[in-house]
């Protein structure tokens, strides 16, 4: 028997669905860490692959990484059943398909515990084909108010880090109670769980790494453009249905920013109708 340990300063959560082809180089990145204070949780959602076995291997030979199985109930569900687990003063995401960059883990505990920060965010870099970018902050961004940074975030998916939740992360003392993903949507449940947790934080204190600590993959089969016209119509109705629920959140929890959800709003609902031709 392989004991974990009781009291890790980072608590890392990963939900995996089907991530078999990926799952070597994510671990690795982990497991490479020279911070060790971490305990890993990943969700097993299901799996159809090879994932399953993978995970049970890394498990075996990585006391940190605690695995949880279920049947399939898709990302937010993963992500929840994690959470319920986590034993960590701090709180980060992985997905199972990234990885993370050499003293990525050092860095963010070496920065959040001197600031003594309720969240930190940190760049990150883009892989998209053969293409790499890189993601850092800007001044307007590093300098803004706490409300200017909670509508970035709102409005557009890269300022501040968007509503991703792998670029980030957080005190859990801070949050007080951990919220949970909402498990009935099929978008923007990320951006509504981030935005929950701004509007939870016990103390505002928000501070960046301006260099990039993440490494994001964007897979071909995940792009919009690729999808037929009948699955684009039913990805744009998870999306209206989202967004209603995402503004129905803010207008109750935070009504300052609700000119700035209508303009997101507004700005979908266009996309959406050029996408599908319709005027």
């Amino acid at each position: 028997i392989i004991e974990r340990i009781s009291m890790p300063e980072i608590s890392i959560i990963t939900p995996a669905y089907n991530a078999g082809s990926y799952l070597t180089n994510t671990i690795t990145s982990v497991s490479s860490q020279r911070f060790s204070s971490y305990e890993w949780l990943i969700c097993d959602d299901g799996s159809t692959d090879d994932s399953a076995e993978i995970l049970s291997q890394a498990a075996a030979s990585n006391p940190n990484i605690h695995v949880f199985t279920q049947k399939n109930h898709g990302v937010s569900a993963a992500r929840n059943t994690c959470l319920r687990h986590v034993n960590g003063s701090y709180l980060m995401f992985l997905d199972a398909d990234d990885t993370l960059e050499t003293d990525c883990l050092y860095k963010l505990h070496e920065k959040i515990n001197a600031t003594n920060s309720a969240l930190c965010i940190y760049g990150w870099f883009i892989h998209q084909g053969e293409e790499l970018y890189s993601y850092v902050f800007e001044d307007k961004e590093l300098n803004a108010s706490p409300e200017e940074r909670y509508e970035m975030i709102l409005k557009d998916p890269y300022l501040c880090g968007g509503g991703y939740p792998w670029n980030k992360i957080w005190r859990v003392d801070s949050l007080g109670k951990i919220p949970f993903f909402d498990e009935n949507l099929h978008h923007y449940e990320d951006k509504l769980w981030t935005l929950q947790s701004l509007d939870l934080l016990s103390s505002p204190t928000i501070t960046f790494i301006n260099e990039p600590l993440y490494h994001y993959y964007m897979r071909d089969e995940s792009l919009s453009h690729s999808m037929s016209a009948s699955k684009y119509s039913r990805l744009a109705e998870y999306t209206l249905d989202s967004l209603e629920v995402l503004r129905a959140y803010i207008e109750k929890a935070h009504p300052q920013a609700i000119k700035t959800c209508d303009e997101l709003v507004q700005a979908r609902l266009t996309e959406i109708k050029d996408t599908l031709g319709i005027y």
